[in-house]
């Protein structure tokens, strides 16, 4: 029955008219970013020329998450600021919350629990990311809000068959990921690197959302993945918000090895860890504004 279900899942999932897109803005940008002789005035027209992301990108930017000591008023201040490749990756975060919180919220799913969560993980990422020194702070912080994406779309579009996998994890204590193989022989972690792909956006968050509950040490972005893996462990430990149950899964000995960690090594920085992650709820306010 779950092969019969999950490819009625695939090719349904082809076929939906009103799957969210991202904002056109989104895609001028990604497009830009390949022009060798771009300009930071080229990249803050593009932003410039969607007013409801350049706000959003302002508020985000003078917001304590990133710490300025003084105020931005412009798109070209930011991007002077902040860089090209940050500001790039602050447009993806925020075309992504746009897209996504305006599906509707018919479900049973706990929407703003579970955008909180996002948030949580992608802050956790972002932290452990600066103390290992792995890339980009700011695609970590994008692979974690991005993970769980799936949930959203078999929420709106597949509630039925995604309602009874919540309710399967729940009575049976086992992971959200199970459940879904276990009754629909696909998970969200499939759709949603489905509906990253189709959204263009780059491999790596392709591979953090397809990867998340299936590691693979020889993949080209096993870091990231396992980077996302372990923040998502932690912000269920610290319950931040919910990714749809309370299972807090182990992680295999394998993703530690591959970040070169151990769980008691981040014992004396989860306090701070937990704060920042606590800090980062007003992230949500304005990432939805």
């Amino acid at each position: 029955m779950s092969i019969e279900t999950r490819n009625r899942i695939l090719v349904e999932l082809q076929s939906i008219s009103d799957l969210p897109t991202l904002p056109s803005v989104f895609l001028k940008l990604m497009r830009l970013m390949r022009d060798p002789n771009l300009q930071i005035k080229d990249i803050s027209k593009v932003v410039e020329s969607d007013p409801a992301i350049s706000m959003k990108v302002l508020r985000l930017v003078n917001s304590s998450f990133y710490g300025l000591s003084r105020s931005i008023d412009s798109v070209h201040q930011a991007v002077v600021l902040l860089g090209s490749s940050n500001l790039k990756n602050i447009v993806i975060s925020i075309s992504i919350f746009k897209s996504l919180s305006d599906v509707d919220k018919e479900g049973g799913f706990d929407r703003a629990a579970f955008w909180l969560h996002s948030i949580g993980c992608g802050t956790a990422a972002r932290y452990l990311e600066k103390r290992l020194g792995l890339g980009s702070q700011e695609e970590a912080f994008i692979g974690g809000i991005t993970h769980d994406i799936g949930k959203v779309i078999l929420d709106k579009y597949f509630n039925d068959e995604f309602y009874a996998a919540l309710k399967f994890s729940s009575e049976n204590k086992v992971s959200i990921y199970r459940a879904e193989m276990e009754l629909l022989g696909t998970s969200h972690a499939e759709v949603g690197a489905h509906i990253a792909g189709q959204w263009q956006l780059p491999q790596k968050f392709v591979d953090i959302i397809a990867q998340h509950h299936k590691f693979d040490p020889e993949s080209e972005n096993a870091k990231q993945v396992a980077l996302i893996i372990i923040s998502d462990r932690l912000v269920r430990k610290f319950r931040i918000g919910s990714g749809g149950g309370n299972f807090i899964p182990k992680v295999a000995p394998i993703v530690w090895e591959t970040l070169g960690i151990t769980e008691d090594s981040l014992s004396e920085c989860e306090e701070e860890l937990k704060a920042e992650v606590e800090a980062s709820k007003d992230i949500l306010g304005e990432m939805l504004k």
